[in-house]
């Protein structure tokens, strides 16, 4: 559990294991420093330092408790055939 306080508000809320996971795969091979967590309560964005993000990453790889998280821009688009979106998109010869 990584506690953050909005700068904005002031109040404090937890990140989610799926933040926690995304937050380390999105800065792997990255020089970043911080995590950008938005404030459920004001919608303001508050930058996080990555170290006891990944702390509790590795916490939670030890414990085997890592969620299954799936990135929506790494899953391949549904293959629907013969759908009315398909027909300007097939190859020409």
């Amino acid at each position: 559990m990584v506690r953050v306080t909005c700068t904005r508000c002031g109040r404090t809320y937890t990140l989610t294991s799926e933040q926690i996971v995304l937050a380390v795969e999105e800065s792997r091979g990255t020089k970043r420093r911080h995590y950008v967590a938005t404030c459920p309560y004001c919608h303001h964005a508050t930058k996080v330092p990555l170290r006891p993000i990944r702390q509790e990453y590795a916490r939670m790889e030890r414990l085997g408790t890592l969620p299954e998280v799936a990135i929506a821009e790494e899953a391949p688009p549904p293959n629907s055939e013969g759908s009315a979106g398909d027909e300007g998109t097939q190859k020409r010869e």
